[in-house]
């Protein structure tokens, strides 16, 4: 959800040298924005347990090295913070969560209140408002290459993606933002079955087994329909995957985001997490539709921490009509067909 910021810095200042540091897991993200001219892979820095502190002085050092003019510093831990300041880096903007923006010099307040959301996308684009930078429509890019493009799985159906994974990333496992594997699969016999589309069914390694788990409880639905991807690609291979494709539905994840970024329409599902914050950016744009159902109408998940919940019902408050309704409005041509 940082690209949207990237786009506003190379309006801005066209001619700047625009280096991202970024950890190995999300180097991906940096390699495929036109705007980047340089990556900085800091490896697992920033993962809490998951470096030294020889390594995290390593790393100023080589920044301070660098001779900076300005930081934006988009990470809220105290430790990442506080590395431009030991770059000496003379300018740096950041958001201020709970008094963790100390060395910042332009501390950018940010809301910690339930109640008033703010989106992550945004929370980064205040950072831009607040040193005056000229800000237009910024979107979510990720362009895949020629040869990525090359690598997608090619069908004579209209192909429709679906993430049934997601909530496992470095550092956090939140596997409780997944819809149940029991409605994707009824989703996915009736898109097949109903609308004659091909499903392709993407994720990581860890992905595979929960996919086939999907397949192997299809009824009546003709195996060439239902492809298991997972593991199979890149991150830059998904992208191409999913940009090819009529529309992605899935949980609050890294792909759905990464569909957003490559201009396909999303589904996107929400339980813990609340699309205000979290949902496919823009989140006016008319083939971004977010559902979420939370009995409270306030996220479990927030300031990085799952709360307590006492009623723990939000993703099956989704029902499989919303989806279903969802894919109707956004993809108007394919509708139910008879047989």
């Amino acid at each position: 959800m940082t690209t949207p910021l990237l786009e506003v810095l190379r309006q801005n200042y066209p001619e700047a040298k625009i280096t991202y540091l970024t950890g190995t897991w999300s180097k991906a993200i940096a390699e495929h924005h036109p705007a980047v001219d340089k990556i900085i892979d800091c490896g697992s820095i920033g993962i809490a347990g998951r470096y030294t502190l020889k390594e995290y002085r390593q790393l100023a050092k080589q920044l301070r090295r660098q001779h900076f003019d300005l930081a934006f510093v988009l990470d809220r831990s105290p430790l990442m913070t506080l590395l431009p300041w030991l770059a000496r880096i003379p300018r740096r903007v950041g958001p201020d969560s709970l008094g963790r923006g100390f060395s910042l010099t332009d501390r950018v307040a940010v809301s910690t209140d339930r109640t008033h959301l703010q989106h992550q996308a945004e929370i980064y684009l205040d950072l831009a408002r607040a040193i005056k930078l000229k800000i237009e429509q910024p979107k979510m890019r990720f362009v895949p290459t020629e040869q990525e493009r090359q690598t997608i799985y090619q069908s004579s159906y209209p192909q429709v993606i679906v993430f049934p994974g997601g909530g496992s990333n470095p550092g956090m496992d939140l596997t409780a933002k997944r819809w149940p594997l029991d409605r994707y699969r009824i989703l996915t016999q009736k898109i097949v079955n109903e609308l004659k589309m091909q499903v392709l069914l993407i994720g990581g390694e860890s992905d595979k087994e929960l996919n086939q788990t999907l397949i192997d409880g299809l009824e009546d639905v003709p195996a060439n329909m239902v492809v298991n991807l997972a593991g199979k690609t890149s991150f830059g291979q998904s992208a191409a995957q999913i940009e090819a494709c009529t529309l992605f539905i899935g949980n609050d994840s890294s792909p759905m985001h990464l569909a957003a970024a490559v201009g396909t329409p999303v589904i996107g599902i929400f339980g813990p997490t609340s699309p205000a914050e979290y949902g496919p950016y823009p989140l006016d744009d008319p083939q971004h539709i977010a559902l979420w159902r939370h009995p409270t109408g306030q996220p479990c998940f927030f300031l990085g921490k799952m709360q307590t919940c006492d009623n723990c019902t939000c993703m099956q408050s989704v029902t499989i009509d919303d989806v279903w309704d969802a894919i109707i409005h956004l993809v108007p041509h394919s509708r139910p067909q008879e047989v």
